[in-house]
């Protein structure tokens, strides 16, 4: 026969409530530290391409600095162009100001975290400007759009200008920008 200790059930709730609290803050990617995201407005262009995003809901993205501005993006390909490239599309930034980057989970419509998101990149599914990087809130999510859709996984550190290149091609931007889109 066990006996009881006064403090085993008291521990046990701590140790459960502590548990359920860190499964939580795991397996919800849109808890960012940080700045939440800001609302798109009709009047605001894309940062790279001069495309309104407010017309894109789901394929919106934008990156928040630490003095609170936000850059707002049409796509994920537009939004890494910016960022891969900050020197070109917004000199008095550097990458070290950034403070959040948010993108759309494609399945729910929901702000994540763009730094956590896993992106499908060149399926058959085409952005406002032709291919696109897709975000995904898990790597489950992403991989059951790829079976459908074709294309690759990658997460966000992984991605680079080598990565955005080949989805270049056939872009229509409603405003010229002075230099090539490669850059």
């Amino acid at each position: 026969m066990r006996t009881t200790q006064p403090g085993d059930t008291c521990t046990k709730r701590i140790i459960l409530a502590f548990l359920s609290v860190a499964m939580l803050l795991t397996c919800v990617p849109a808890f960012a530290a940080g700045p939440k995201p800001q609302p798109i407005t009709e009047t605001m262009s894309c940062a790279a391409c001069g495309m309104y995003p407010h017309r894109y809901p789901q394929w919106q993205t934008q990156v928040i600095f630490q003095d609170g501005t936000m850059s707002a993006f049409d796509g994920s390909k537009c939004m890494f162009r910016f960022l891969l490239n900050m020197q070109k599309f917004a000199p008095e930034r550097t990458p070290e100001q950034v403070a959040a980057v948010w993108v759309k989970d494609f399945k729910t419509g929901a702000w994540l975290d763009g730094k956590a998101a896993h992106y499908v990149i060149d399926s058959k599914e085409m952005g406002p400007m032709g291919k696109e990087l897709i975000p995904f809130a898990t790597r489950a999510m992403a991989e059951e759009f790829q079976k459908a859709n074709g294309g690759a996984i990658e997460t966000y550190a992984n991605i680079s200008m080598a990565t955005i290149k080949p989805l270049m091609g056939g872009m229509h931007m409603q405003k010229k920008m002075p230099h090539s889109p490669m850059q």
